[in-house]
């Protein structure tokens, strides 16, 4: 990555995420950090699986400028950010391209994401860089909070400029989308960026993100219409079509390419399909399975059969004493998770887990539950930026 100009000095300890030297070169991650309210993740515009990787590539390079501190808003850099990307890090192409004299480090790399082909131009680049371009338009509102009569909307292209040149696109991030891509407080899906980027169906690449969200929990609950929704799959009307062509082969490629395992159970409502469960799970973690099952089992049977069937008042009267006690929520989302009844039984089913070990917290308890009961909704409302 390297800087148009330096960036102007600001005050605040947060200004120094942004001060680096056109001689330094932020690492490529190998952990992708996707901020969840950036509306990249669900844009007007299909994103294509290319799209997606270049996207992926550029939130790996800035990793080490994001920060889960909400105490300080962060700056917003003087120019825009470039990023220069190989385009043979991004292409995924069939297996049987590669020759079979080819090296065998070149062979196994291959099956993973593909090597670059003859077959890509010039021209191919220029309508990659064009699309680019175009889908990463996203439309905003913002309303300042100590003037209401002062309001600016309009549109902002998030890759203003891409280039190709001598096997590297040159991407150039608008400086005002810097801030949402490096703040991680609202909620982020974190992920194995050469699992990610493995993936060759755009399915595949949606759906692999939200599983990586539920790791910790090694379960997900989801309506269909809703994963419809979320995989942008809503043209597939009856499931046996949307199970043939969306989800099988996803969890296939899923299964078959990156760091995680994943099952799929069909719930129903008389004979129609209603929810989908996944069961997910680190692979290196597989050989734990069985009692992770077990313990899972027994935990639910005791929800099910003591804690849940618990009166309501009982049960808004128990949790009241562990939210003081155990977490720190504000008074805005303790009152949430009191007065409605969905909310509080999810709450008591993840405290029970967290308490009896089976659930691995990467933060802390509070911010975790918040993620899953607050959960923040990309492509519903328009993106907010101080500018």
């Amino acid at each position: 990555m390297k800087r148009e100009t330096s960036i102007a000095a600001k005050p605040g300890a947060q200004i120094k995420l942004f001060e680096i030297e056109s001689t330094q070169f932020l690492r490529l991650a190998s952990v992708v950090q996707e901020p969840l309210d950036l509306l990249l993740a669900k844009n007007k515009h299909k994103l294509s699986v290319i799209d997606r990787r270049v996207y992926w590539y550029i939130l790996a390079k800035m990793g080490e400028l994001q920060t889960a501190n909400r105490d300080e808003p962060l700056p917003i850099p003087a120019e825009n950010l470039v990023f220069s990307i190989p385009v043979r890090d991004l292409y995924l192409t069939k297996p049987d391209a590669v020759s079979l004299d080819e090296d065998p480090a070149v062979k196994r790399k291959s099956k993973q994401r593909g090597i670059l082909t003859n077959k890509l131009t010039y021209s191919n680049f220029e309508a990659i860089a064009q699309q680019l371009i175009e889908k990463s338009i996203i439309t905003v509102d913002h309303m300042d909070i100590v003037d209401p009569t002062k309001r600016k909307v309009g549109a902002i292209a998030i890759f203003p400029r891409v280039f190709y040149e001598n096997g590297h696109l040159e991407v150039h991030v608008d400086r005002l989308i810097v801030p949402a891509m490096c703040t991680l407080g609202k909620g982020y899906a974190k992920f194995k960026r050469e699992s990610a980027m493995s993936l060759g169906r755009d399915y595949s690449q949606i759906l692999y993100v939200r599983l990586c969200r539920f790791l910790d929990l090694h379960q997900w609950r989801i309506k269909l219409s809703d994963l419809k929704e979320i995989l942008e799959a809503t043209s597939y009307e009856r499931y046996s079509n949307f199970k043939q062509k969306v989800l099988a082969p996803c969890i296939e490629e899923i299964n078959q390419r990156t760091d995680i395992y994943v099952e799929c159970k069909e719930v129903r409502v008389g004979r129609a399909v209603d929810t989908l469960h996944f069961s997910i799970y680190l692979k290196q973690d597989k050989t734990n399975q069985p009692n992770q099952k077990q313990l899972r089992q027994e935990i639910d049977t005791d929800l099910r059969e003591s804690i849940l069937t618990l009166n309501l008042p009982l049960r808004q009267a128990n949790v009241q004493a562990i939210l003081a006690k155990r977490y720190t929520f504000s008074a805005a989302q303790q009152k949430a998770i009191l007065a409605e009844e969905t909310k509080l039984d999810k709450f008591i089913e993840l405290d029970y887990k967290i308490v009896n070990g089976l659930l691995k917290i990467k933060t802390t308890p509070t911010r975790y539950i918040a993620s899953i009961i607050f959960p923040i909704k990309t492509g519903e409302a328009p993106l907010k930026l101080n500018f």
